[in-house]
Order: C-alpha cells, then structure tokens, then sequence
C-alpha cells in the first residue's frame, strides 16, 4: 500500500508517518508539506510544496490513499480569507488529486468544532460551527463540499476534539499547560481532548480496505474544563476572567469579520463534548490514553 499524507511536517504528521512507516502492509508513505520534514526512513519520500500549486498535484500520482493533515488551526497574521484558501481550497486541490490519479480513499481530519456546541453529540448532529472561528467554519465547508462533489472516493471524516501530546501545536500547549490562562464563566463549558497517539491509530484503522466513506468522532473518554486540566494539581496557578479580557477587546466588528481573538475566546464559552460509539464500533478505536495523560505528555514546563 501506497500511502500520502499532507501537512506531514505538522505535529500529528510527525506522530503518524513513523508508525505509517513501521507497519509491514505499508510499502511507501510520501510526505508533503511547505516545511521540511524532520523524520527519515527507507519508506519514506517527502516533497516541500503546497497543496494550493498545481505543481503539487503530481505526488498523488500512483497512491491507495491520501491522509490529509494540512489545515491551519488559529488565524494568526493571516487574513480570514488566506487561511479558507489553505484550509477549504488547497483541501479541495487534493480530492481533485485523488480523482484525476484514481486515489481510492481520503482520510480527512475534521473537527467536532463543526457542531459549534452541545454534549455527548453523535455524527449525526447538525452542523453549526460558531461564526467567530473560521476554522470551524472552514472545516465544515469542506466536509459538506467533499460529501456533495466527491461522492465517488472513499472519505472518512475523522472530527477530533483538541490534540494534545508532545507535538501539539504552540497554542494548544500554552491554552492548556501554561499557568497563566483564561477563565471561562461559571460554570465553565465541558469540553474532551485527545492524545495524538490516539488520533493516529484512529487514522491507521480508518485506512484498513473494509473502511468506507463515514464520520467519526475522535475524542478521550474524560469530560473536562479548561481550569482543571491546567490546574493539574499545581500550587501556583493564574486564572484570568474571560470578562476581563472581553472588556479590554471589546465587542466583535459588526460586519461579523473575526478577529484572531474572537477565535480564541470562543473556545472558552460553550460546551462541546461527543459520543466517539461509531468510532468504537466501525473502526474499532477506542483511545489508549485518558485526558490527564495527554495534557501531561504537552506540558513543556512553560509559563505562557
């Protein structure tokens, strides 16, 4: 099996690639991402390209399967309309790949973002991603796209929760393992998180040939608040009011623009927690690590 993965300079990238790697059925993986990947191995080629070039297209050529990784999670410096162009475009880029070279399956990482909130949601629940995050938005454009316009390759939408782990992407580790961070209205919002290990297996798993088009829910089992996983039984903690902080940004521009601190505070006002049953029963996942463990496999000792 011929195996490509996108965004695989990224920190699940990094995760999975080495265990893609270690299994026998696998005969190549080849990696593409606009950085330079840090991991070798005989099985191994990686290109340094975007998926936005037509130029990039072209490593698709001769693969079983695509996992597609490449998104862009918080805004930072980039407009909202650069980072729809990465996370919706380009995506779309690498289904068009994938039919023009007969790519069988897609495994596409989404987000429970795209519920916008609720608890113990299954798969089958409206999507209603919250207007202040683009990327929920941009993650559910293209799971509605997907579904309409390429119904003919196999796509399995992996919804996973916050990826925690020693790879974890610089904002979640500092939301979730600095001792100095935002405090939610009481009661504080319910959410799951999920170890990056346990995110890779879920994509192994939804690669076996038996595995057809379908969401996923991907998350830990353990139902928590921003609070207590950053607490974690520390002495010295700083929680600082979201109320606070609301007051110094103040209130979002009426045109409905999100700005990139829209985007993270939302993430402290609703619950959004899911049922991961389908997973369990159709892909045969179920997380080996519970919430405390993948915060504690994040933590970087750092204060912010």
């Amino acid at each position: 099996m011929r195996i490509v993965v996108t965004g695989a300079a990224g920190g699940i990238g990094r995760t999975l690639i080495p265990l893609l790697c270690a299994r026998p059925e696998i005969a190549h993986v080849a990696g593409i991402d606009r950085v330079p990947a840090t991991f070798s191995h005989p099985k191994l080629s990686f290109r340094v390209a975007d998926i936005l070039q037509a130029e990039a297209a072209s490593v698709f050529e001769g693969a079983d399967a695509i996992v597609h990784l490449a998104f862009s999670l918080t805004q930072g410096s980039l407009s909202v309309e650069a980072m729809r162009a990465n996370n919706v475009v380009g995506s779309l880029n690498v289904f068009r790949a994938a039919r023009e070279f007969g790519v069988r399956k897609v495994v596409n990482l989404s987000s429970v973002s795209v519920y916008g909130q609720g608890e113990n949601l299954d798969e089958q629940a409206p999507l209603a991603p919250s207007s202040l995050f683009p990327y929920a938005q941009q993650k559910a454009e293209l799971e509605r796209a997907v579904n309409r316009d390429f119904a003919d390759i196999d796509t399995v939408h992996l919804r996973s929760t916050f990826v925690l782990g020693p790879n974890a992407t610089r904002f979640l580790r500092r939301m979730f393992t600095g001792r100095v961070t935002l405090l939610p209205r009481d009661p504080y919002p319910n959410i799951q998180v999920v170890h990056e290990n346990d995110v890779a297996s879920a994509i192994i798993n939804a690669l076996e040939p038996s595995i057809h088009s379908g969401t996923f829910n991907i998350a830990a089992p353990e139902v928590v608040t921003v609070p207590e996983l950053v607490r974690n039984k520390r002495k010295l903690f700083v929680g600082i009011p979201i109320s606070w902080v609301e007051q110094v940004v103040g209130t979002p521009p009426e045109t409905g623009l999100s700005r990139p601190v829209d985007s993270a505070l939302e993430l402290f006002r609703s619950s959004l927690t899911v049922s991961c049953e389908a997973a369990r029963n159709v892909l045969g996942w179920s997380p080996k690590y519970d919430a405390w463990d993948a915060r504690k496999s994040s933590d970087r000792s750092h204060w912010f």
